[in-house]
């Protein structure tokens, strides 16, 4: 390769920030959804994260896909069914039929996020990589914090149902610039696919051993339960602690989610710098501890928790990025990229599924978000000792 495919790139990285605005799109308006549909708290935070059900459930072996159908199919595929079920979606009658349609629309999350990483590694050169790899990590971030700033302008006025319609255009166009930004002609250098290949079981038997693979994946996991939890009930408890109105903490909430992508990028510089992987990970796991009890601690003065929560986003915004770099660097072999990111894509599923949901289930048993305070330890403890193991293996791969 004479030089990195920054178009091919950046085709990859607009389709994942469709991803993340399909993600955002619900927090703003899930006030107005629970109204038209009188669903309860907890049927609302499933409406939030039962997007990532197919992912949780079939991410490995989606990314197992890539390398029978190809990276550039998966991800074409993944933003026709955002395109498609999005549309759909803006016609529900009733919270069933949405809820069913968010399980439909969750599975562009799985095959974007399985084969971009892996378009992104054919069309880097090696020194670019890392840094390429962390600014696509700020997808889910960069596209939920535009949804959250979109949404409360367009949702008031012209009812939610408008949100689905913009988010099913986007991904549409999004699918034509896949078509036309990742052809032959334009990415020469772009690996070739046997049409007759059947599935990789070699390469299955390759990766799924891979313990390093297994720990990023459940510390993608770990960082995505609390991660979306704060990122998805944000408005609600801005406007239930603080009093503030829709528009207010919509905009705050997607202050604090946009900052997520300066952690990601911070962490892609970091790694391009040669700081280890283990490292960003434990880094970011003391933020969040420290940082996420003190956002529901009571004794917390209302001024200082949007700092803290900005402060939680980006500084957790690093794992990400060492999370898909340690993926990259620990697939059995390039052409398996795609099946270690099915590893980050179910790590994350699991966690943005069971995020929003456990946090309305804490908050509602123990009668209050300042009651919750201590939730949010336990993930960042288990991330330790995820880091610590990551250390070891990290060290003995150098």
């Amino acid at each position: 390769m004479t030089g990195t495919r920054w178009a091919v790139v950046s085709v990859a990285i607009l389709a994942s920030v469709i991803v993340g605005f399909a993600v955002g799109k619900v927090p703003p308006t899930i006030g107005l959804v629970s109204d038209e549909f009188a669903l309860d708290k907890v049927t609302a935070g499933w409406l939030a994260s039962i997007f990532f059900a197919f992912g949780a459930g079939f991410g490995v072996f989606t990314g197992m896909t890539g390398g029978r159908f190809g990276a550039r199919a998966l991800l074409l595929a993944g933003v026709l069914v955002l395109g498609l079920s999005g549309i759909v979606g803006a016609l529900a009658t009733d919270g069933a039929m949405l809820l069913a349609i968010r399980v439909v629309e969750g599975i562009s999350f799985a095959c974007v996020v399985s084969s971009a990483p892996k378009i992104i590694f054919d069309a880097t050169r090696p020194d670019d990589r890392d840094l390429a790899l962390g600014i696509w990590s700020g997808y889910m971030p960069g596209g939920m914090a535009l949804a959250m700033v979109v949404a409360p302008f367009l949702a008031e006025p012209l009812g939610w149902r408008t949100i689905w319609w913009l988010c099913g255009a986007a991904a549409i166009l999004a699918a034509a610039l896949v078509v036309v930004g990742t052809t032959r002609r334009r990415w020469p250098e772009q690996p070739r696919r046997d049409p007759d290949a059947g599935f990789d079981w070699a390469g299955a038997r390759a990766t799924l051993p891979v313990g390093a693979l297994w720990l990023y994946g459940g510390a993608f996991l770990l960082f995505t339960v609390q991660w979306f939890a704060i990122a998805a009930w944000l408005p609600t408890f801005l406007i239930e602690t603080q009093g503030r109105g829709p528009v207010g903490a919509a905009l705050f909430s997607a202050l604090v989610v946009g900052m997520n992508v300066t952690g990601n990028l911070f962490g892609g510089w970091l790694l391009q710098s040669g700081v280890p992987r283990w490292a960003l990970v434990g880094a970011a796991n003391v933020l969040m501890a420290v940082t996420g009890t003190l956002i529901l601690a009571g004794f917390v003065p209302d001024d200082a928790k949007i700092p803290l929560a900005i402060a939680f986003s980006a500084g957790s915004g690093i794992l990400p990025a060492a999370a898909y770099s340690g993926a990259a660097v620990h697939a059995p072999k390039p052409d398996l990229v795609a099946m270690a990111n099915g590893f980050m894509v179910q790590g994350a599923a699991i966690g943005m599924l069971l995020g929003p949901p456990l946090m309305a289930i804490v908050v509602g048993g123990l009668g209050s978000w300042e009651a919750a305070w201590w939730c949010m330890l336990i993930c960042p403890a288990i991330g330790l000792v995820v880091s610590a193991c990551l250390f070891g293996i990290e060290r003995r791969r150098a």
